[in-house]
């Protein structure tokens, strides 16, 4: 029962930083109003983070890997590379759709310099999974043979572009859009 408590008392800190920070960005989102929006003592935050900052990092990682565990999650590896791709790519574009604070929160911590506080042996940890996703298409000749990092940043910020577009109210997608989005960044990488 305690370990439940506990679970519950995180994910509720966990939920009013997110909230604080997609309203209020992160230096103004006082520990004293997270503690207040999850209802729990100020003391109680310090139990589990040493500061602010690590609280930061720690929804990042958090997120980073619920974000990455999503987008493989209905991965069929019987199927054709292409088909998983497209499932991957769109999967992509509808995780950040439906969670919105969630993407915002991910895009301004990778743009801030907390993400220098992330060890580098953890940022490879969180992108492992597609890189090796596309890696392995590459080294079977199914994508072009495009270094992974450049191929893994191509792909996610041609979703990214498509993401912000969307949810900036600029553009309402329609599904002929998401699928015309991922025959374009296919195009780009399938080997020809």
């Amino acid at each position: 029962m305690k370990n439940v408590k506990e679970f519950d008392r995180k994910e509720a800190i966990f939920q009013a930083m997110l909230e604080l920070i997609s309203k209020h960005g992160f230096h103004s989102s006082p520990m004293s109003e997270v503690a207040k929006q999850a209802d729990v003592a100020a003391g109680t935050i310090y139990h589990y983070f040493k500061s602010k900052d690590e609280l930061i990092c720690a929804l990042y990682v958090r997120l980073r890997e619920k974000f990455v565990e999503n987008l493989f999650k209905n991965d069929d590896t019987t199927k054709i590379f292409k088909d998983r791709f497209r499932h991957f790519y769109l999967q992509m574009i509808q995780e950040a759709i439906k969670n919105p604070k969630e993407f915002y929160f991910l895009e301004q911590f990778a743009n801030s310099p907390f993400i220098s506080t992330i060890a580098k042996t953890e940022k490879i940890r969180l992108e492992q999974p597609i890189y090796d996703f596309l890696r392995k298409a590459v080294f079977t000749q199914i994508l072009r043979d495009i270094p992974p990092k450049i191929l893994t940043a191509f792909v996610m910020g041609s979703a990214t572009s498509i993401i912000k577009l969307q949810l900036s109210g600029e553009f309402q997608m329609t599904s002929s859009d998401s699928e015309l989005a991922f025959f374009t960044c296919w195009d780009g990488i399938k080997k020809v």
